[in-house]
């Protein structure tokens, strides 16, 4: 979706008045109208009815604030696409206050709304009876409030367009660190216009990547959670046709010892919209990705297309069925987990804080985005003498045995949840805030990690050192009485690279990407940006695709 936000009013005007100049007149805050650029629709059938997309245009007035009381009118001019396309407003999220005529769509409300998507509307736009293939139009939205300006936004409808249909590629399912498969991407258009260019988009996972370098195509490292590879090839990709890799520049995918359980999803992006700020195309290894008209014996299939494959927004036809993914286990992984502990040191009546969990020392990342589940739990058992008084999201209170319990405060035993990633080194640790009722001699509580079970962890399958799963808890108690709460620092190595794995119902975590080109693959030739498919429509929840950001510096107290 495009979005196009104005730049704010230039400086006020001023007036002269008996030779003193007068104060400048503030500018009005400017409120960009959001929407897609661009639409393509299917043309009208031979028999049947016309086939509606959905249009959903918003008004974002983030960080104007909601001081508008007046009058709010969005108007929706159809002129340019009158024989064209037949638009409306969507029965299913209904507005009140619109009038719809030939020309026009008007709806108005009083004041804009705080709620998200309440100051927006939602149209279904379909090809006329009667157009053209090839023909196109335009949908400007205009809005007007008093006290602010509003940005229009204009969207080109055009009838027919590319429908790029991806081949299935078959991998061994099995794989050894160091084993290179083929990856010998094709695809058809079944459209009914020519791509004048196209975006291949690779999301591997931490224990995948490329093996080839070309100038056109840009790498973005998301850390453990992998690498999304873009290749931008320009050219003419014609309705009936299919597409394959040149033999002069193929692709090859290697496992890493990072490798688990990994998944690689593929797929291909008509006419990408260029990513803003995207970097002048350079020569650095003087090999390109090209493609090539595929030969007659080879077939794009339409079986085991990616479950909840995401949408590529408004340049192909059929999005559903522009991308596939697969899995591959590796044979004889291993990832060695080991218990991050502390000693906080205080007296008695200081409240001190511990940071407690567990580091992935590998060589593999379990990743389980894709799942949801937890990739490891820890099981804190507090020593005597101290009170839990904070308890951090992810983790939850149970008695001594592991049973359920209702307080949380107090507890003598906690299991914490992580994320659903676990990378390499990083630790990931969750702070405990702790009261220090009473010394008690040779005190130790516990932090143990694995993965999660009913009684509380088990050892991971692929973790071949048990040795290091479990490490004491103590806190010293200094003597004498406290005069001020005093906090103590975890003993974990590297504390300001601690995260917080913590992944529950009701927990929000920290999350950033880890940035920038680099590896294989890589260069900075292409001027479209990582996440082709993604940026250019929603992501299917529980999909092929999904943003798996690693989790940094979220420390839940």
């Amino acid at each position: 979706m495009d979005k196009r936000i104005s730049l704010m009013a230039a400086a006020g005007l001023a007036t002269l008045s008996l030779g003193a100049a007068a104060p400048a007149l503030a500018a009005e805050p400017a409120i960009p109208l959001s929407g897609p650029s661009a639409q393509v629709l299917q043309p009208y059938p031979d028999s049947g009815t016309s086939k509606e997309r959905s249009l959903r245009y918003d008004l974002d007035h983030t960080g104007t604030g909601t001081g508008f009381p007046g009058e709010l009118t969005v108007t929706v001019d159809l002129t340019k696409v009158a024989g064209l396309a037949s638009v409306r407003l969507d029965p299913a999220k209904p507005r009140p206050n619109c009038t719809t005529s030939a020309t026009a769509i008007v709806c108005k409300q009083q004041g804009l709304s705080a709620v998200p998507g309440g100051n927006g509307i939602d149209l279904l736009v379909s090809a006329a009876q009667g157009g053209k293939n090839g023909a196109s139009g335009e949908i400007t939205v205009k809005g007007a409030v008093a006290g602010a300006s509003v940005t229009p936004v204009t969207t080109k409808v055009t009838l027919g367009g590319p429908d790029l249909h991806v081949g299935e590629v078959r991998p061994k399912a099995e794989v050894t660190a160091g084993e290179q498969q083929d990856l010998p991407l094709a695809f058809a258009n079944r459209g009914t216009l020519p791509a004048r260019s196209v975006a291949l988009e690779l999301d591997a996972t931490a224990g995948l990547e490329p093996v080839e370098t070309y100038d056109n195509c840009t790498r973005q490292d998301r850390g453990g959670a992998g690498a999304t590879t873009v290749c931008l090839v320009e050219g003419e990709f014609l309705p009936g046709e299919s597409y394959q890799l040149s033999p002069d520049s193929p692709l090859h995918l290697k496992t890493t010892e990072r490798a688990y359980r990994d998944s690689l999803r593929y797929g291909v992006v008509p006419d990408p919209a260029p990513a803003q700020g995207a970097p002048a195309a350079k020569t650095a290894t003087g090999k390109r990705l090209v493609l090539v008209k595929a030969s007659a014996a080879v077939t794009v299939t339409d079986s085991h297309l990616a479950p909840g494959a995401a949408r590529t927004g408004n340049t192909d036809l059929n999005p559903d069925d522009n991308q596939r993914a697969f899995d591959v286990t590796a044979k004889g992984a291993t990832a060695d987990f080991e218990a991050v502990t502390a000693s906080p040191a205080g007296k008695e009546g200081d409240t001190v804080t511990a940071e407690l969990g567990f580091r992935n020392k590998g060589p593999a990342v379990i990743d389980y985005v894709r799942s949801g589940q937890s990739a490891a739990r820890t099981d804190i058992v507090m020593p005597a003498g101290v009170r839990v008084t904070d308890v951090p999201r992810g983790c939850r209170a149970v008695n001594a045995d592991g049973s359920d319990r209702r307080e949380q405060l107090g507890a003598p035993r906690y299991f914490c949840d992580g994320g659903p990633l676990a990378d390499v080194s990083a630790p990931y640790t969750h702070t405990f805030g702790l009261k220090i009722e009473k010394a008690v001699a040779g005190a130790k509580g516990s932090v143990t990690v694995g993965e999660p079970a009913a009684a509380g962890t088990r050892l991971h399958a692929i973790d071949p050192v048990a040795g290091n799963n479990t490490a004491a808890f103590t806190v010293d108690v200094k003597a004498g009485a406290s005069a001020s709460p005093s906090a103590s620092a975890s003993t974990s190595p590297s504390p300001s690279a601690s995260v917080s794995a913590s992944v529950s119902a009701s927990a929000s975590s920290s999350v950033s990407a880890a940035g920038g080109a680099s590896g294989n693959l890589a260069s900075t030739g292409s001027p479209v940006g990582p996440i082709a498919l993604g940026a250019l429509g929603a992501v299917a929840a529980g999909g092929a695709l999904y943003a798996g950001a690693r989790r940094r510096s979220g420390r839940h107290a």
